[in-house]
């Protein structure tokens, strides 16, 4: 079930857990309310590698947003 967060910048984001990854790690896909869209992989460790990145429902070549480390740090909290 997708949790939604309110980041640093005052954006809204959505986080879904896709998997859970071999490592002891997890998979989310984490959605902006302007419709971009990150899949990424995080470590037990906390470190973050993005898998695919999607603006509105296509494949897309996107930046990593500063407010990514805000969202993975609630998720290592949890």
């Amino acid at each position: 079930m997708p949790d939604t967060m309110e980041v640093y910048t005052g954006t809204e984001v959505t986080v879904e857990h896709v998997d859970t990854l071999a490592d002891g790690g997890a998979r989310f896909d984490i959605t902006a309310e302007d419709g971009r869209q990150w899949r990424i992989d995080l470590t037990r460790d906390g470190e973050t590698e993005v898998v695919t990145t999607w603006r509105d429902g296509t494949l897309a070549d996107l930046d990593v947003p500063e407010w990514l480390d805000d969202v993975t740090a609630r998720l290592t909290q949890q």
